[in-house]
């Protein structure tokens, strides 16, 4: 730590120093530290502002984004708690109507509070907009699922037809009907019921 008395001879030093010097080096002394001190101010407080100010509209947009998502989100947290109470008799009879849509191999069996939904050769993708739409709807619960891989794509097609021929367009949406490539499901899922 220093002491009053080399502060003093430090400054001292300081001052003779300087008195030393010319005109032209004292001024060229004092414009480097005013480059010096410009260069700090720049560097601590003008640039990172000015980086803040251009980031601000890409990081408003990712906030606006995200807010956006947390909305919808929100919302239809908000629809699911305030979904409508339907009756176990509603919900059993809206899961029979709808096995239709996962072809002819598809069926509902009911005990107590649990549905068993047994599959043979059901697309993949109507599986799950049905297991979707149970749930919204029937208020029905998958609980247990045993689905695999079924390589029956003929227990699929349209009545009359072994395979698929290529001059022909099969429609996805149709009961008991898939594409050529889709993938087919057997198994079962059980569902509780309201």
């Amino acid at each position: 730590m220093s002491t009053p008395s080399t502060w003093h001879q430090m400054q001292t030093a300081w001052h003779q120093a300087w008195g030393q010097r010319s005109p032209r080096e004292k001024g060229l002394l004092g414009v480097g530290a005013l480059v010096l001190l410009l260069a700090g101010l720049w560097g601590l407080a003008l640039a990172p502002a000015l980086r803040t100010w251009q980031e601000a509209p890409a990081q408003q947009a990712r906030l606006d984004s995200q807010t956006q998502t947390m909305q919808r989100l929100q919302a239809q947290a908000k629809s699911l708690q305030k979904s409508t109470l339907i009756s176990r008799n509603e919900s059993v009879q809206w899961l029979e109507k709808s096995t239709s849509e996962l072809g002819a191999g598809a069926k509902i069996s009911v005990q107590g509070d649990r549905a068993t939904l047994s599959l043979d050769a059901a697309p993949a993708e109507a599986v799950a907009r049905w297991l979707s739409l149970a749930r919204e709807r029937a208020l029905a619960l998958p609980i247990q699922a045993q689905l695999q891989h079924s390589p029956d794509a003929a227990a699929a097609l349209p009545k009359g037809k072994s395979k698929p021929d290529n001059n022909t367009a099969i429609n996805n949406t149709a009961p008991n009907t898939a594409a050529p490539n889709a993938v087919l499901l057997r198994g079962s899922v059980v569902l509780r019921l309201p």
